[in-house]
């Protein structure tokens, strides 16, 4: 007997700690269908998106099991709400979903406690939800600005439209929450998306719509398996139908009997079932006249249902209507960007304060105009954006940025009260065509260079013509008249010419004769050597040419130049075959080469060596011009014959020489190449093939 009693204890302890787990698992779901509906609610109020989700988080604690030592925030791109909420950094004291607007994650929502505890699943689930919720919320935002964005001349149709909207939304909520019975508007899968007070009064729940309710999952249906597959199948058929006798199952578990009318309604884009349910309680006692209360309540149903389905249509006609302005819109749009991204310059539309509002290239998007177009820190020196905010005209000049040259228009954008708004700025690199100009003068350089040249080697040559011939006769007068100054000295009778005494003068008088010869001579082939660098090229490749004659004719030329930085070796060969060629040309690329390697050189006697040879097998002379200088690196080598490319802009490169020379080479049927070590200097390397000796 004692031991049943036990048991009987044990049975009323288990069913009181059950009952009393029901009832804590119902508050939590209450809980948490309480933070839902208040987070829902925050998002419908119309707020900013900072108040929305700041508010938010004050809801976040309150679904959870521990409110009192819980922490919540939410992240947006970085952004917490509240500002400097920290987390427990163990993972099981913090639960957190991913905020994805458009498939891209923006930010988490974060529930965490501060002491040691374990989420359950449904508050897993909860958070889940609410991060879908705020995704949603802040997507639908956006699209809110990005629509707002490119309204702009529609604003006030779509006002006077918004208030008809309004007007008629008005309406139908009006009706909707007055309405004595209940109705409800739920999705196929029994979700209740809206409930007007009167169904959560008819079946006792809360009437500001906090619980949220399935007909399925919470077993609103006293016949489930029944009913639903009945409704199902009637609006299949019809679409509609009504005064249908059923029972609803209320928060107590009691059963409320009602009159159901149904019918299919879009509601945000989706399928869902609107359904009236009227309450049928006293029509036991007052059977009549619920019945002639059913006929006028059919009559109404089917007027609001015309209502509803007026309604409908007009938000279906002003949804087309948004469309079609919405598509004219964006068709007007990508034409005009097709249009502005076929521009090839560099164009971008700024603000006063160099800020870039729109550009033609995704890379100049954003930021400081003088930053995207020019990669510099602080805004131009002469920018023409300045000067169109403040002379309010179109501005054109050429700048030079770095190693580039720039051809700048700006023009300016005006606003309604004639003021300049904003500025269209073009730029265009026009280094290319700026370096053709420099060619240009470069060439004028030259050819009055070689005018000049010419005329001094001829003005030069004429006096130096009689010194040379009046020389000569003199050395000869001096073979006849020292041996009579000799004898005349043997009798003592020539003390001293020239306050010299004789021997002495005797002595070094032919070699001072001799010696001013030389430098007439000296006068004459440099003289030479300019008229023919002087000389008006053919461009035949026609001449027998003597490469260390061209070597020798180059050292005279550049001689002062490169004597002062190096000391040439000559390695000639003499016994190399003449080739078939422009002389005046292939002196201008060893004069080009010859000054380079003397450019090159760092220390202050440097050594450049040139060499001559025959090689046989290939039947081709080689020249080698070797210098021990700085050398080239290995990026630069390879664009050294460029058109355009030196490293001497600053003083005064053109980027031209090895360039032409290395086309000269090539119409000789030569080649040219380059051995180069930093540090350690740079051999240039010339193969020029000699012609076949024709059989007889």
């Amino acid at each position: 007997m004692r031991g049943i009693q036990v048991k009987q204890a044990i049975q009323r302890k288990e069913c009181s700690e059950c009952a009393h787990k029901l009832e804590h698992d119902l508050q939590e779901r209450i809980k948490e269908l309480e933070c839902l509906y208040s987070i829902s609610s925050q998002i419908e109020s119309g707020k900013s998106l900072g108040q929305i989700l700041e508010n938010s988080v004050a809801s976040l604690t309150k679904g959870v099991q521990y409110p009192e030592i819980a922490r919540a925030a939410i992240i947006l791109d970085q952004v917490s709400y509240p500002p400097g909420a920290s987390f427990s950094t163990n993972p099981q004291a913090t639960l957190q979903a991913d905020i994805v607007v458009n498939g891209k994650t923006r930010g988490q929502v974060k529930v965490g406690y501060a002491k040691q505890s374990v989420f359950l699943e449904e508050e897993k689930k909860l958070i889940k939800e609410i991060g879908r919720m705020i995704s949603k919320a802040i997507e639908r935002h956006e699209l809110q600005l990005e629509l707002k964005k490119y309204v702009g001349n529609l604003k006030d149709l779509v006002r006077a439209k918004t208030r008809e909207l309004e007007k008629s939304t008005k309406r139908f909520e009006d009706l909707f929450e007055n309405a004595p019975d209940g109705i409800v508007i739920s999705e196929m899968n029994g979700d209740i998306l809206k409930a007007n007070r009167a169904f959560y009064r008819m079946l006792h729940y809360p009437e500001d719509g906090s619980v949220k309710l399935n007909f399925v999952t919470n077993k609103l249906y006293a016949n489930i398996p029944r009913i639903r597959p009945i409704i199902f199948k009637k609006l299949k058929e019809k679409g509609f139908f009504g005064g249908m006798e059923m029972s609803l199952i209320d928060s107590r578990g009691q059963q409320c009997p009602v009159i159901g009318s149904f019918i299919l309604v879009d509601f945000d884009g989706r399928r869902c079932i609107e359904e009236v349910y009227k309450d049928i309680r006293l029509r036991k006692e007052l059977e009549q006249k619920l019945i002639e209360q059913n006929e006028n309540l059919e009559k109404t149903i089917q007027k609001r249902t015309a209502d509803l389905e007026n309604q409908k249509n007009l938000l279906v006609n002003k949804n087309a209507e948004l469309i079609s302005l919405s598509e004219k819109l964006d068709e007007s749009r990508n034409k005009l960007q097709t249009l502005f991204d076929a521009i090839t310059d560099q164009v971008v539309m700024i603000d006063r304060d160099f800020n870039v509002k729109m550009a033609n290239r995704k890379e100049g998007d954003g930021g400081k105009c003088y930053a995207k177009v020019f990669r510099r820190a602080q805004p131009c020196a002469q920018c023409p954006g300045a000067m169109v905010f403040e002379q309010k005209r179109s501005i054109t000049l050429e700048e030079k940025y770095g190693d580039e040259y720039y051809l700048l228009q700006a023009y300016p954008i005006f606003d309604e009260q004639g003021e300049v708004d904003g500025v269209l700025e073009f730029s265009r690199r026009i280094t290319q065509q700026k370096n053709m100009e420099l060619q240009l003068m470069q060439t004028d350089k030259l050819a009055s260079l070689g005018q000049l040249v010419s005329g001094i080697a001829h003005e030069i040559n004429n006096p130096n013509t009689f010194i040379r011939g009046n020389v000569s006769i003199i050395q000869e007068a001096m073979k006849d008249i020292l041996p009579l100054l000799d004898a005349c000295a043997r009798d003592g009778k020539v003390p001293q010419i020239a306050r010299l005494n004789y021997d002495v003068f005797r002595s070094n008088v032919l070699i001072l004769l001799e010696d001013m010869a030389q430098g007439a001579n000296r006068i004459k082939a440099i003289v030479d050597g300019l008229r023919k660098f002087a000389k008006r090229d053919d461009g035949m490749l026609s001449e027998e040419v003597d490469l260390n004659e061209i070597i020798q004719s180059c050292l005279r030329l550049v001689a002062n130049q490169i004597g002062r930085k190096a000391k040439v070796k000559l390695e000639l060969d003499g016994t190399i075959p003449k080739v078939k060629g422009n002389f005046q040309r292939l002196e201008q690329v060893v004069v080009n080469i010859l000054i380079n390697a003397s450019q090159a050189i760092d220390k202050k006697v440097g050594a450049i060596t040139v060499r001559t040879a025959f090689l046989e097998k290939e039947n081709e002379n080689l020249l080698r011009i070797s210098d021990d200088g700085r050398g080239i690196e290995e990026k630069t080598l390879k664009q050294i014959f460029d058109p355009f490319f030196t490293t001497k802009r600053n003083q005064g490169g053109t980027g031209l020489g090895l360039s032409i020379a290395y086309g000269i080479i090539k119409e000789h049927k030569g080649r040219i190449e380059v051995e180069s070590q930093v540090g350690c200097g740079t051999t240039f390397a010339i193969h020029i093939p000699v012609a076949p000796k024709e059989t007889p």
